[in-house]
């Protein structure tokens, strides 16, 4: 037992990165046996690595920590329209701009009525990945990151773990090349977001509101224009990621000494 404690304090992130594909690929057997009509428990797997790691190398400061950020919300009032505006104003964007690329014109009458989509979205805050999800990339994982790499190289090495995490998606057809590729440049802003906030809560409505910015703002086109719409978003993704690193730098994303959060025996 003491071997494995130590073992996993060493590896921390190797531990974490492991149980949290882990423990929602296995999971996620159930939804897809169900052809996606079950619950989907398995999106709760990076929130439950972190929570297993954080108890086993750090006790309940780890743990705390990460409670902390989940539920911090006195930051600058900024940083909430970030979170809120931003996944919506590049959706929105990409929708205005797709006729430009041949696409046909808004369908805005697709788009269901707000009464409809709250309801939805309050599942889908629970049980579609913000809330199982954003506790581990960026309560656990983006702290112990960036004690020994730059924001942007944590920042892409969460991603593509990150991307490969929702892979499994692709069995009950829900996954695409574009949404991959979003997920690694989001990982960047999703990064800098937390470095100038150190809230999971804030990171949570990012999550939330870019995942239905797309599901219920992307109605307005069908088929091929869907898709291009899409690519287009990812564009604009690209082009805040590359405004992010050519503004802040590479190291730390902040403009002020690098952010040291509460993280106990850190790799």
């Amino acid at each position: 037992m003491i071997s494995l404690l130590s073992t996993v304090r060493r590896h921390q992130l190797t531990t974490f990165f492991s149980l949290a594909l882990g423990l929602t690929w296995l999971g996620f057997i159930p939804f897809w046996l169900s052809n996606g009509d079950s619950i989907p428990w398995f999106t709760f797997g990076p929130m439950a690595a972190g929570f297993i790691v954080a108890s086993l190398s750090g006790g309940w400061t780890s743990v705390k920590a990460i409670l902390a950020s989940m539920v911090k919300w006195r930051v600058h009032p900024t940083w909430y329209l970030v979170a809120f505006g931003l996944p919506f104003a590049t959706q929105l964007t990409s929708i205005m701009i797709n006729p430009l690329f041949g696409a046909a014109a808004p369908a805005w009458a697709n788009i269901p009525a707000l009464s409809e989509m709250v309801p939805i979205i309050a599942l889908y805050a629970i049980f579609s990945g913000p809330l199982g999800e954003e506790p581990g990339w960026r309560g656990f994982a983006t702290s112990r990151l960036l004690a020994s790499h730059s924001a942007l190289a944590g920042s892409l090495i969460l991603g593509v773990i990150w991307a490969v995490w929702h892979f499994p998606l692709g069995l009950v057809g829900d996954l695409s090349l574009y949404g991959t590729i979003n997920v690694l440049l989001a990982a960047v802003v999703f990064t800098w977001l937390y470095q100038n906030t150190g809230s999971v809560l804030l990171a949570f409505i990012m999550h939330l509101t870019h995942q239905n910015s797309v599901r219920f703002l992307g109605q307005v086109f069908t088929g091929g224009d869907y898709v291009q719409q899409q690519w287009l978003g990812v564009g604009i993704w690209a082009v805040i990621a590359v405004i992010i690193v050519a503004h802040y730098g590479t190291e730390s994303f902040v403009r002020r000494p690098k952010m040291r959060f509460a993280v106990a025996g850190t790799v």
